[in-house]
């Protein structure tokens, strides 16, 4: 990519050759637009006021996990079946609710990590043994900016959701707040 010659009259300042590679540079987004097949809602994704700025703007009940994904055990589960339930719901944590559906507490994979560490045998303990107690929570209605600033406050990445009576409504991810995972290049 070059030039004959500059705009500048001395031929030292870079003016036509910088307006000549914003050209080309265009030129090959539009290839790469039309290779990739980039649609609008794409850019929307990652323009930086769109996906972010409009999620944190949201509700967390938009971006919260419910029903049957909704990882939760009952007080009293063993361990290991909490770890079963872990893994099936493929967020890192269960929460362990009361007979009344009420928030009792919460377990992550750090939590297990933390007991195994400490030398104990997980697999003889209860959720009670292990679990957060009191842990925090919003909800449903609070603005997805409320959810983003406890979890970087209280360095997590998973936040209950409850009603005002502590029935459990739903769970957030730190990821669904960022949208990792949405945006492809390969046009789907």
């Amino acid at each position: 990519m070059g030039v004959e010659c500059e705009a500048c009259p001395l031929g030292l300042a870079p003016t036509a050759s910088t307006t000549a590679m914003l050209a080309m540079g265009d030129a090959l987004a539009v290839v790469l637009l039309e290779k990739k097949h980039f649609k609008t809602s794409d850019f929307r994704m990652i323009h930086p006021g769109g996906t972010l700025g409009q999620r944190l703007a949201g509700k967390v009940k938009d971006l919260m996990f419910t029903g049957p994904s909704l990882p939760r055990v009952s007080e009293g589960t063993s361990m290991p079946e909490a770890i079963k339930e872990i893994d099936r719901g493929k967020l890192g944590t269960t929460l362990v609710l009361t007979s009344q559906n009420k928030l009792s507490g919460i377990i992550t994979d750090g939590d297990i990590r933390r007991m195994v560490a400490s030398g104990q045998s997980i697999l003889e303990l209860t959720v009670e043994d292990v679990m957060t107690k009191n842990p925090q929570t919003l909800e449903e209605n609070s603005p997805t900016y409320d959810a983003l600033n406890i979890m970087e406050k209280y360095q997590i990445t998973v936040l209950p959701i409850v009603n005002s009576q502590g029935g459990v409504q739903g769970i957030l991810h730190l990821h669904d707040i960022l949208g990792k995972g949405e945006f492809k290049f390969n046009g789907t």
